[in-house]
C-alpha cells in the first residue's frame, strides 16, 4: 500500500528549476533514504510532502490526504523534523510539549519523557542553552511522541555526536519500523544510514537518478571497468548508464539493471579487451551518479 504518492512534481525558485517532473510512490512502513548534493531539492521535496510548500505543478497525497485541501489533518499524521531546528529559545522541553502536544490526538507523554531521559535532556532547562545537537534530539523526541504514521527527517543527525547518532539511526528507527511507521530520511551521513534504509532515492539534476530498494542496489547496479583496444573517443549512451568516465583506453561505467546481454549492447561499438564488474557501496554510488553536478 502506498503511503506517499508523488506525481509529476515541478518546483523552481526565481526561474531556476529544482524539481523536474518528479514522481515516486513510497510504501507504508518503509525507511527511505532521500539523498542528493546540497541544493538538489531534498528539503524542498520534504516541505512539499508536508504541505509547507506548494509546487509549481504536479501533486502529492499522503495517506490519501491532499496537503492543499487539508493541511492540518496531514500534519497530525505526517511530521517533519526540519534541519533548521526552529524552536522557541525561551521554552523548555516541558513547555514545548504543553503548548504543542494538543495539536496531536495520538500524543504520548510517557514516550516523550522516556525519550528525553534516553537523550539526557532536562525537562526544565531552557532551549536557548542547548547545543545544536541537543536541539536536534529534542525535535526528534517530540516527533516520536506524536506517534505520527509518517516521519520526514531532514538531516536528523546533523550536529549530533557519534553515540547519539548510532542510537537515533539504529534503536529508534528500528522501533519505528516495528510500529509500521514510514520514515523518509534525508542525510549526508551515507555510511550511517545505509544500514537502516529499505529504499534509496538519489536526486540529481531535478530528477531521481536512483530509485531502488537496497536489495536492488546490490543485485542490479554494478560498476563496470572496461579495457579497450583504442582510446575512448565517444562515450557510450544508453538508458541503463547512470554514470560514465573515460581515461585513455579505460572506460568506467555505473550501470543499472545490469546483465551481460545489456552490457554487450552498450559496448557493441567498442573493441573490448577485458571487462570486470563489481558492486558499489552507497557512498561510491552517490559519488558516481552526482559527480557531474555543480556544488
Amino acid at each position: 500500500m502506498e503511503t506517499i504518492n508523488i506525481n509529476q512534481l515541478n518546483m523552481s525558485y526565481n526561474g531556476h528549476p529544482v524539481l523536474n517532473d518528479v514522481s515516486v510512490q513510497i510504501e507504508m512502513g518503509k525507511v527511505v533514504a532521500l539523498l542528493g548534493r546540497n541544493g538538489a531539492g531534498k528539503t524542498t521535496l520534504l516541505n512539499i510532502i508536508n504541505g509547507e510548500l506548494k509546487p509549481v505543478s504536479g501533486n502529492t497525497s499522503t495517506l490519501g490526504i491532499d496537503p492543499e485541501q487539508n493541511p492540518a489533518l496531514l500534519r497530525q499524521s505526517c511530521v517533519l523534523v526540519s534541519e533548521e531546528c526552529h524552536l522557541y529559545p525561551w521554552m523548555t522541553a516541558q513547555t514545548l510539549a504543553r503548548v504543542f502536544s494538543p495539536m496531536y490526538p495520538t500524543w504520548n507523554q510517557a514516550l516523550y519523557e522516556a525519550t528525553l531521559v534516553q537523550f539526557g535532556i532536562s525537562m526544565s532547562q531552557k532551549i536557548s542553552t542547548f547545543s545544536k545537537g541537543t536541539k536536534r534530539k529534542l525535535q526528534l523526541a517530540f516527533a516520536l511522541a506524536t506517534e505520527a504514521r509518517i516521519l520526514l527527517l531532514d538531516e536528523p543527525v546533523g550536529g549530533v555526536d557519534v553515540v547519539a547518532r548510532e542510537e537515533i539511526l539504529n534503536s529508534l528507527i528500528e522501533s519505528l519500523v516495528e510500529k509500521g511507521v514510514t520514515v523518509v530520511l534525508s542525510s549526508h551521513e551515507l555510511n550511517d544510514i545505509s544500514g537502516v534504509c529499505d529504499h534509496i532515492l538519489i536526486l540529481s539534476g531535478g530528477r531521481f537518478v536512483v530509485n531502488n530498494s537496497k536489495d536492488e542496489l546490490v543485485e542490479k547496479i554494478r560498476k563496470v571497468n572496461v579495457m579497450l583496444e583504442n582510446p575512448v573517443e565517444t562515450m557510450p549512451v544508453h538508458p541503463s548508464i547512470l554514470a560514465a568516465k573515460a581515461n585513455g583506453t579505460e572506460l568506467e561505467l555505473v550501470v543499472k539493471d545490469y546483465s551481460e546481454p545489456e552490457l554487450n549492447k552498450i559496448l557493441a561499438n567498442f573493441k573490448v579487451k577485458s571487462i570486470s564488474s563489481s558492486g558499489l557501496s552507497l557512498e561510491d554510488l552517490f559519488k558516481a551518479v552526482t559527480r557531474s553536478e555543480k556544488s
